[in-house]
């Protein structure tokens, strides 16, 4: 039985980082993984997700390219050509984090399953080959979180889609429904629209992007109404069925029992914590009711010495969360740094819809919740010159400020590159700019950043 001084399950955005962390300071380590470097966001996730987004813009802007005065008399979507061109940038990211790996000195990459056993050690195995059993003076889960399909009668039974599954298609469905309206479902609901599918998202909310303002889910349900997405709320699906080629969807709302057709079904309700299959049962790792493993602020779990990052942990399913995990992490167990916390950390994020939709901080619905007085200001994209310029005009600009102090408490960004004008003022959250000084700063002309100069000079007393 080999000894490491780490083994960290899960070569994700906190497993690859950290693995290496701990590698650099001469320590040993494995880096156990069973499918496939780079974890959710490089295989399933960000990376290809963004690159079929990229192509379904180009096609939406080819749509539009007679306002432009740019005359396209006939064009077509190759769904297998956008399928290759995503595949070959998750190759080439794949690849660049399997060589970086393999750079590191005291870090040992087995492709493999690992499962805990009674005395704490870890069995790898290894289809087709002999399982290894391994050791650690600590372990570090990092499993990410897997697609949640719900139990629906005769779900099973269709040839339904879920987020990765989708990315494979050969072919642009005719009609794609779509059961979620979260952030995956619209992305993908949007993106297929474009490709030239009929699109329909149902879900059991009573609007789009409930975590939002409501003034979001106004302008984000104008754009997919306008680029004629149908959308269903408040739907109790009861029943999937597959006949002669359509898929059937049977539900109940408002107005009482209805169906709806289509050739392909995405089910997007949502992801589970990969949590299973680990034999945590076997060693006492407590798990929370969603499945989530229970870590303190060490990241370490209810048994000494075992740790989880990451989506499994139940922090923030996002990439660079998970990545800041890693950082945190490290610092605290191996550098002795507990001045680093994930208590508090600001969460940014971006939904990458057309425009994109990005936040950090507290929004309006937030702030009211927790009885946080702020005012608030608004800016739209259409008196923006850069929007107007690019007519990218759908959108707007919304940030929240102490009333007393000046400090920006949260911003949300519905605008093209929102998640760049997000990130510009993340910085000066962390920075402690107040907003009227962002109000008379010289940005650079013409450019989107510069309408943060007309967003602080809009900020008015809307709570009191």
């Amino acid at each position: 039985m080999k000894k490491y001084h780490a083994i960290v399950i899960g070569a994700g955005q906190s497993g690859m980082p950290l693995a290496k962390k701990i590698s650099a300071k001469g320590l040993s380590v494995a880096l156990i993984e069973k499918r496939a470097l780079g974890g959710t966001c490089i295989n399933d996730g960000c990376s290809p997700t963004k690159t079929m987004a990229a192509s379904a813009r180009i096609a939406h802007l080819v749509g539009r390219a007679g306002d432009f005065g740019v005359n396209v008399k006939d064009f077509s979507v190759d769904q297998k050509a956008v399928r290759d061109r995503k595949n070959h940038i998750v190759e080439l990211f794949r690849g660049g984090a399997t060589k970086g790996l393999q750079k590191a000195e005291n870090l040992d990459i087995i492709m493999g399953e690992g499962v805990f056993q009674a005395d704490k050690t870890l069995l790898v195995k290894k289809p087709g080959r002999e399982d290894l059993a391994l050791e650690a003076d600590k372990y570090f889960i990092n499993t990410g979180s897997a697609p949640n399909i719900p139990p629906i009668e005769g779900l099973k039974d269709c040839p339904y889609l879920d987020s990765t599954s989708i990315m494979e298609l050969e072919e642009t469905p005719k009609h794609l429904i779509v059961l979620g309206g979260g952030y995956i479902g619209l992305e993908f609901g949007q993106m297929f629209k474009r490709f030239g599918s009929k699109v329909t998202i149902m879900d059991m909310a009573s609007r789009l992007v409930p975590r939002e303002d409501s003034d979001v889910c106004e302008e984000i349900s104008a754009i997919f109404k306008e680029e004629q997405i149908d959308t269903k709320f408040n739907i109790a699906v009861k029943k999937v069925s597959f006949a002669n080629g359509k898929i059937m969807v049977s539900y109940d709302d408002k107005a009482g029992k209805g169906s709806i057709s289509g050739s392909h079904l995405l089910v997007a309700t949502g992801r589970k914590p990969s949590s299973e299959g680990l034999g945590l049962e076997t060693i006492g790792v407590k798990l929370a009711g969603s499945g989530h493993i229970v870590v303190d602020d060490n990241f370490e779990t209810s048994v000494p010495g075992i740790y989880a990052l990451g989506d499994v942990a139940g922090s923030p399913p996002f990439t660079h969360m998970a990545y800041h995990d890693a950082h945190i992490a490290f610092n605290r167990i191996f550098e002795g740094n507990k001045s680093l916390s994930a208590k508090g950390r600001l969460v940014p994020y971006c939904v990458f819809i057309d425009p994109q939709l990005a936040r950090v901080g507290w929004n309006e619905q937030q702030a009211k919740e927790r009885g946080i007085p702020y005012e608030t200001g608004k800016f739209w994209m259409k008196h923006s010159g850069r929007a107007l310029e690019t007519d990218e005009t759908r959108g707007f600009f919304k940030v929240l400020v102490d009333p007393e102090s000046k400090q920006i408490l949260g911003a949300t960004i519905l605008s093209m590159d929102g998640g760049e004008i997000m990130a510009v003022i993340q910085m000066a959250m962390v920075g402690g700019v107040p907003y009227d000084q962002i109000q008379h700063l010289p940005i650079a002309h013409p450019t989107l950043a510069e309408s943060l100069n007309n967003l602080m000079g809009q900020v008015k007393r809307t709570n009191k």
